[in-house]
């Protein structure tokens, strides 16, 4: 046993990954031991061992990495795996982010699969990938949404997920974190992404209508029930399609947030709701202040600035605008996906500004094997940019220690966060994000 807890030991782990992608049959015979073990319960001590806290953190999200793991070493397919058994996927899960060197554990899912699913949506498991909605067969249409009832949360997929919080929350010892899909996401996938476009920009009050609808009969009932199964719960609600990069900044401010706000604002739970992956943080070329601008008074609920479109405005002021905005749904902390592409420093400033920690997020492209044309450029360019990262972060944890302002107990991401990992990804240059923050992220004593 003892050989085996070795490769939790960084970077053993890493290096056994790397082996196993390279296709080391020894390696691959390791890695079965080693999550044999893991499902039989004998690393359970090592995962309730606490994150550093003199040290930025990395987490991140590689669910598919385990899949791929599992698929290969057990022949687990899709479906087996993240509806099969709930104690070995939390356990796999957390020992596959042991294994990269990662010590701040996180859960994560396939979420809006899981969302649509839950609802009575068509969705597909495809063997070794994670599973999707059928396109091809949405669940609601012009003539029955408003049909769509409260869903059945005793049936497989809530139970799945409540039976995945207890484990990661017995295991760990941290608060759970429950991932649903917000309501504009959740909307798109049993409606159809097109088609809620196209009505997105022709029958603006159809949407309102439809939105408000899921609010009643899935959000207030699931939040509720989360929210008394697990008291101390967080729930993230995943948006990535009502994001201002997908659907503009104005749809995104009228019609992808207003749920959301209605759910912090007006329930007792609601201060438990964020959305930390709406992605875009650039105002539009023409009119940026327009863009990003709806006349109105600056309140939660509304997520509305008295503003006047048209007036000059820094790209300092305008990022600072959007990111008032998005801490209207994510209130705890900011957060800079890699599809944010203002200046990093400017969201330094505007973290000390607002006294909120920082997450930066690295890009699953970053890190995609396939994607590299020189290896030694990109282990340049990531260990620059990890650089970067981590001292951006400490400068921001430091300001906040220092000022009292530190007191969040929010367990999401505040570090370094790569946004996914997979078995296309390369291990290498995850070893050189882990080393890295813990070399540039050291706190101050």
């Amino acid at each position: 046993m003892n050989s085996l807890t070795n490769y939790l030991q960084f970077p053993s782990g890493c290096n056994l990954l790397s082996m196993w992608q390279a296709g080391n049959d020894n390696a691959k015979m390791k890695l079965h031991s080693l999550f044999n073990a893991a499902m039989d319960g004998k690393f359970d001590p090592d995962f309730r061992e606490l994150p550093p806290s003199d040290s930025v953190c990395v987490t991140t999200s590689l669910h598919l990495l385990t899949l791929t793991i599992l698929n290969q070493l057990y022949g687990l397919t899709s479906e087996d795996f993240y509806k099969g058994d709930p104690q070995r996927y939390v356990r796999t899960t957390l020992l596959t982010q042991r294994l990269l060197g990662i010590r701040k554990l996180t859960l994560h899912w396939p979420v809006y699969a899981f969302g649509a699913e839950t609802l009575g949506q068509t969705v597909i498991y495809p063997d070794e990938q994670a599973p999707g909605v059928d396109v091809g067969e949405s669940l609601v249409n012009r003539d029955n949404w408003h049909e769509l009832a409260t869903p059945d949360f005793n049936g497989i997929v809530p139970q799945v997920m409540e039976e995945m919080l207890a484990c990661f929350s017995e295991l760990t010892g941290q608060e759970p974190v429950a991932h649903i899909p917000a309501p504009y996401s959740l909307a798109a996938d049993i409606f159809g992404q097109e088609a809620l476009l196209l009505v997105l920009m022709d029958e603006a009050e159809f949407v309102e209508d439809l939105l408000n609808h899921l609010v009643d009969q899935v959000y207030i009932p699931w939040c509720e029930r989360l929210s008394q199964t697990f008291p101390n719960v967080w729930i993230e609600f995943s948006d990535a399609s009502g994001s201002p990069m997908f659907i503009g900044p104005q749809f995104f401010q009228k019609f992808a947030a207003p749920p959301v706000h209605r759910l912090i604002r007006d329930f007792v739970w609601g201060k438990r709701i964020f959305v930390a992956n709406y992605r875009g943080d650039k105002p539009g070329r023409k009119n940026r202040r327009a863009e990003w601008h709806l006349t109105g008074s600056r309140h939660l609920g509304e997520g509305k600035v008295e503003l006047e479109a048209g007036d000059p405005i820094s790209e300092t002021d305008a990022l600072g605008e959007v990111i008032d905005f998005k801490l209207s749904l994510c209130p705890e902390f900011i957060i800079k996906l890699d599809a944010d592409k203002a200046p990093l420093a400017i969201y330094v400033e505007h973290a000390i500004q607002r006294g909120k920690p920082l997450t930066l997020g690295i890009g699953v492209m970053d890190i995609d094997r396939n994607s590299i044309v020189n290896i030694d450029n990109a282990r340049r360019n990531i260990e620059q940019l990890t650089t970067d990262y981590a001292r951006a972060i400490k400068t921001v944890t430091e300001y906040l220690v220092l000022n009292g302002l530190l007191f969040s107990d929010h367990p999401c991401p505040c570090g370094v966060y790569i946004e996914d990992i997979n078995a296309e990804s390369d291990f290498d240059l995850v070893k050189i994000i882990v080393e890295t923050v813990a070399y540039h992220g050291k706190l101050t004593p």
